[in-house]
């Protein structure tokens, strides 16, 4: 018996370890791109640079939609064609910062970075006063 519970033990902390180690390449390869592409306009957190931050984006995204999948699929949509339409910001947003420019990148690199814009979501963040 304590064999058994020490081999469950084994495969449950092998199923994490593996787990762990795919995630990471993508989350770090999104912090990449992003280093690469966006942070020249957004910022981690406030203040803003030319766009509002990242925390910002992460947060009305989450709260626009319940599904990850769901989330990241329309931001890497709206990364690739921006319309003021289809943004999850408030409309102050593009009135302040204007349209963003739409990105250069593959499907696949905008799905990345998209999902590590949804992963950089910060529960402890509130919008300032004038945001909703």
């Amino acid at each position: 018996m304590v064999l058994f519970k020490k081999s469950c033990f084994i495969i449950a902390f092998l199923s994490f370890a593996v787990g762990s180690l795919h995630a990471a390449p993508a989350s770090s390869e999104g912090r990449l791109l992003y280093d690469r592409h966006c942070s020249v306009c957004h910022s981690m957190a406030p203040p803003p640079k030319s766009a509002p931050p990242i925390i910002g984006i992460s947060l009305h995204y989450r709260e626009a939609f319940s599904d990850r999948g769901k989330g990241v699929k329309h931001m890497a949509e709206f990364m690739k064609k921006p319309d003021a339409k289809n943004s999850k910001l408030e409309a102050a947003a593009t009135t302040r910062f204007g349209l963003m420019p739409a990105m250069s990148l593959s499907d696949k690199e905008l799905a990345i970075v998209a999902g590590w814009v949804w992963d950089s979501h910060d529960p402890n963040f509130r919008l300032p006063g004038n945001c909703k």
